[in-house]
C-alpha cells in the first residue's frame, strides 16, 4: 500500500480581483523527496507555494497535513504546521550576526526573562553542523557572500524543526560551484527525510535532484509525476509547448566591421589589461566564475567605473564615459545583473520605464507628453510581445520575463547600438528564455552588438558568436563558441587548463567524446566521463550525457564527487598504489551515504583488488539510493589509467545482477575502445 504523503493538495482554486491565478490544483508531497513545482512566470507556481506558505488563503479546495484537513490563516500558522519557506528575496537582516538572524523573531530567554545570546549561538552552532555548514555564527550576514546568506536562510528554516522546506529558486544567483553544494545539502536533507518542495526555472538542477515533478500551466495541473517517467523534453512541451531542440533558436547576424575595440583596459575594480574586438551584429559572450570580473567589464563600458589606462573605441572613435549619461549617448545600453534594484522603476509601469533613457523624446515645447510616452509604450509593448497588462500595472507585478523585455525595450528606444546584457535571463522561466533569445537574434540582426554575460554555460555557448573566458579581472582565452566545450570554459575559467594534466584530460574528452555518445544511444542511459583529482582525493566529470531516461542524481559537468562509494570512484581508486590508499583510508572516517555504503577499509581494499581483478567497478546504490552504475578504466597510452566511464540509471532500469549484464560488457569494451584511440595497444590482463 502506497505510504500516506506529508501533504495532499485537493483542487487548490485562488483568484485575485476575478483573475483565477490557480485552477484546481492537487498535488502529494511526501517526506524525504524533493518535489519539483515546474511551469512558466504567471502559471500559478507562487501562488500554490503561498497558499502553503500561509501568506495566502485557497478560495476552497483542501490541504491536508498527514491526512488531517488544515487551514493556514497566517504564515505563522504554517510555521506551527512544520513548513519552512526560503523565498528568493531573503529575509535576512544585514546587520545582524548569523546566530541573531536564525533566532530572530523567537529569541530565547534566560529564567529572568532575559534574551540567552549563549543559547541561541549554541543552537546555532547544533544547526550548522547539522547541515555540514561552515559559517561562523558570530559573522555578521552583510560580510557573508550571497551563497552563504542562501546558506543562512536554509538553517534559519531548519532550526524551526520543518517538515516541509519550501524553496523558490534558491540557485538563481549562485554560481556553479555554490550551486553543487546547495544542492548537496538539499539532497542530505531529503536524506533526513525532510520534505522539499523545489522551484527551479534551471530544468538540469531539477533533473539531477528531483524525484517527482508538478508542472503547472495558467493555473492548471498539466501533470504530477515521478521525474524517471519523463525526459526533459517532455518537461519543456508541457511548460512552453515547444521541443527542447528550439531552446537556443541561434542565428548569427555578424558582419565584418568592428564596432567596439578594447585595448589594454585597466580599472580600480580589478579588470586588468583587457583587449577585444565585438563586430557589428555580433553576441560576444563573457565567461568565467561569479566575481571572475565580467561585471566589472561591463561597468567599464558603461561608464559606471573609470579606466585607469587603455583605450575604447566605438565605431572608430575614441570615447572616454565619465558617466551612464555619456555612454547612453553614445549608444550604448546596460540591462544589469539585478534588474529589481538596478534595472526597473518598480512602483511605475512599463510606459516610463522605457522611454526614461530618451526623455527628450517625450517634449512639446517645455512640456513632457504624457500621451507620447504612451504611444511609445505600447508601441514597444507590441514589439517585443510584452503583456498588455504592462500599459497599466506597475512593473513589480510582471513577471520577471516580461520585466526583463521592458528593460530591452528601454534601449531600443534609446537606439543603443551596443546593448550589454548581465545575465539577461536569471531567474525567469523556460518559456521567458526563449523570447529573450529571440529578441537577441532580432536585435542582431538589425545590427545591434550585444556583450552578453551568462554564468548559464549552455547558454552562453548556444547564443554567442565567439566567446571569452574571464578570470581575476584577465581575458585569458577567446575562441568561436561553437569551437568551446562546456568543461573547456569550465576549466579555463577555474585555472585548471594551465596544468599540464588538464591538457591531456581535454584531448582525452575530445577523442572519447564519439564512443561515448554511441554508448549512450546503444544503452539509452546516462554516460559520465570522469577523472581523479588526487590533490582532493575526489573524482571529477568531465561530460554528463544524459540518456533518453531521465535520472535524478548529483552529478553535472565540471562538479566532484567522492571515491569510495561511486563506480567511478572506486575504479579510479583501485589502480593508484595500494599503499598510498590504505595510508588515505587511515587518516579519515569513511562516510555512510546510504545503508549500502562500504565504510569498512579492509572490505573497500578487497573490492578494490576486484575492480583490478575484473576490469570493472559497481556502485549498488552506494552514494544515493535509487542509483545503480557500471564504470571500467581508461588507459592511456603507457598503460596507466588515466580516467573512467559510467553507465549510470534508475535501479527500477539497471539490472540487479550489473556484474553478469550484457551492459558490462559494453561498457567495459567501450572503455577499452576509448583507451586504443588514446593509444593503448597492451590487452588488459
Amino acid at each position: 500500500m502506497e505510504h500516506m504523503p506529508l501533504w495532499e493538495l485537493r483542487e487548490i482554486k485562488k483568484s485575485f480581483f476575478g483573475v483565477q491565478a490557480l485552477k484546481g490544483v492537487s498535488c502529494s508531497i511526501y517526506e524525504g523527496e524533493v518535489h519539483a513545482l515546474l511551469g512558466e512566470n504567471g502559471s500559478g507556481k507562487s501562488t500554490l507555494i503561498k497558499c502553503v506558505a500561509g501568506v495566502h488563503q485557497p478560495d476552497s479546495g483542501e490541504m491536508l497535513l498527514r491526512g488531517r484537513a488544515v487551514s493556514l490563516r497566517h504564515p505563522l500558522d504554517a510555521r506551527a504546521h512544520g513548513v519552512a519557506t526560503i523565498f528568493q528575496e531573503f529575509s535576512v537582516v544585514p546587520s545582524l550576526t548569523v546566530a541573531e538572524n536564525v533566532f530572530l523573531g523567537r529569541q530565547l530567554h534566560t529564567p529572568l526573562g532575559v534574551i540567552d545570546w549563549d543559547a541561541m549561538r549554541r543552537e546555532t552552532v547544533k544547526t550548522l553542523e547539522q547541515l555540514e555548514i561552515h559559517i561562523n555564527p558570530d559573522a555578521v550576514v552583510r560580510t557573508l557572500s550571497v551563497a552563504e546568506q542562501q546558506l543562512v536562510e536554509i538553517a534559519k528554516a531548519i532550526s524551526l524543526e520543518s517538515t516541509l522546506l519550501i524553496m523558490d529558486e534558491p540557485t538563481a544567483a549562485l554560481g556553479l560551484a555554490e550551486t553543487d553544494r546547495l544542492l548537496a545539502l538539499v539532497r542530505r536533507l531529503a536524506a533526513q527525510g525532510k520534505a522539499i518542495l523545489y522551484i527551479s526555472h534551471r530544468l538540469d538542477e531539477v533533473f539531477e535532484i528531483a524525484s517527482h515533478v508538478t508542472v503547472l500551466k495558467d493555473g492548471h495541473r498539466v501533470s504530477s509525476q515521478p521525474l524517471g517517467e519523463l525526459k526533459m523534453n517532455d518537461v519543456v512541451r508541457m511548460m512552453v509547448g515547444v521541443d527542447i531542440e528550439q531552446h537556443y533558436p541561434k542565428v548569427s547576424s555578424v558582419k565584418d566591421v568592428p564596432c567596439l575595440e578594447v585595448e589594454n583596459l585597466s580599472t580600480e575594480r580589478g579588470v586588468d589589461h583587457v583587449s577585444f574586438t565585438i563586430n557589428i551584429g555580433e553576441v560576444f559572450g563573457l565567461g568565467g566564475m561569479v566575481g571572475s570580473g565580467r561585471t566589472e567589464i561591463a561597468r567599464a563600458l558603461f561608464g559606471l567605473d573609470k579606466p585607469t589606462s587603455g583605450s575604447i573605441r566605438l565605431h572608430g572613435q575614441n570615447v572616454h564615459f565619465r558617466s551612464p549619461v555619456e555612454a547612453i549617448g553614445r549608444g550604448v545600453g546596460l540591462i544589469p545583473e539585478n534588474r529589481k534594484s538596478d534595472g526597473l522603476f518598480f512602483n511605475f509601469d512599463a510606459p516610463p520605464n522605457i522611454t526614461i533613457s530618451r526623455l527628450g523624446q517625450l517634449l512639446r515645447g517645455p512640456f513632457m507628453s504624457l500621451r507620447t510616452e504612451r504611444q511609445v509604450g505600447r508601441e514597444y509593448i507590441d514589439k517585443l510581445s510584452i503583456t498588455p497588462a504592462a500599459l497599466e500595472k506597475s512593473v513589480k507585478f510582471l513577471s520577471g520575463g516580461n520585466q526583463q523585455k521592458v528593460v530591452i525595450a528601454r534601449w531600443l528606444f534609446s537606439q543603443a547600438r551596443l546593448l550589454i546584457l548581465d545575465e539577461p535571463t536569471q531567474g525567469i522561466d523556460v518559456g521567458a528564455k526563449l523570447d529573450v533569445y529571440k529578441v537577441i537574434n532580432e536585435l542582431t540582426a538589425h545590427g545591434i552588438s550585444i556583450l552578453l554575460i551568462s554564468s548559464d554555460y549552455p547558454e552562453l555557448l548556444a547564443m554567442s558568436d565567439r566567446v571569452a573566458v574571464v578570470r581575476d579581472g584577465r581575458i585569458l582565452h577567446i575562441a568561436e563558441a561553437n569551437r568551446l566545450s562546456e568543461y573547456q570554459l569550465l576549466a579555463i575559467a577555474s585555472g585548471a587548463e594551465s596544468d599540464e594534466k588538464m591538457q591531456e584530460v581535454l584531448r582525452l574528452r575530445t577523442l572519447a567524446m564519439p564512443l561515448v555518445h554511441q554508448l549512450r544511444d546503444q544503452l539509452h542511459e546516462t554516460v559520465h566521463l570522469a577523472v581523479l583529482e588526487r590533490e582532493a582525493m575526489r573524482l571529477l566529470y568531465l561530460d554528463k550525457f544524459g540518456g533518453e531516461q531521465s535520472i535524478a542524481m548529483m552529478s553535472r559537468t565540471g562538479g566532484t564527487a567522492p571515491l569510495t562509494c561511486t563506480g567511478l570512484g572506486k575504479v579510479l581508486l583501485a589502480y593508484e598504489p595500494s599503499a598510498q590508499v590504505e595510508a588515505w583510508f587511515k587518516q579519515q572516517t569513511i562516510p555512510a551515504f546510504t545503508e549500502t555504503t562500504i565504510t569498512d577499509s579492509a572490505t573497500l581494499m578487497r573490492e578494490l583488488s576486484a575492480i583490478r581483478e575484473n576490469g570493472f567497478g559497481l556502485d549498488r546504490e552506494e552514494h544515493e539510493r535509487g542509483i545503480r552504475c557500471i564504470a571500467a578504466p581508461v588507459y592511456g597510452e603507457t598503460g596507466e589509467v588515466i580516467a573512467a566511464i559510467s553507465v549510470t540509471g534508475s535501479s527500477e532500469r539497471m539490472p540487479a545482477d550489473l556484474a553478469q549484464s550484457a551492459m558490462r560488457q559494453q561498457v567495459v569494451e567501450t572503455a577499452l575502445r576509448i583507451s586504443r584511440t588514446l593509444g593503448y595497444r597492451a590487452e588488459k590482463q
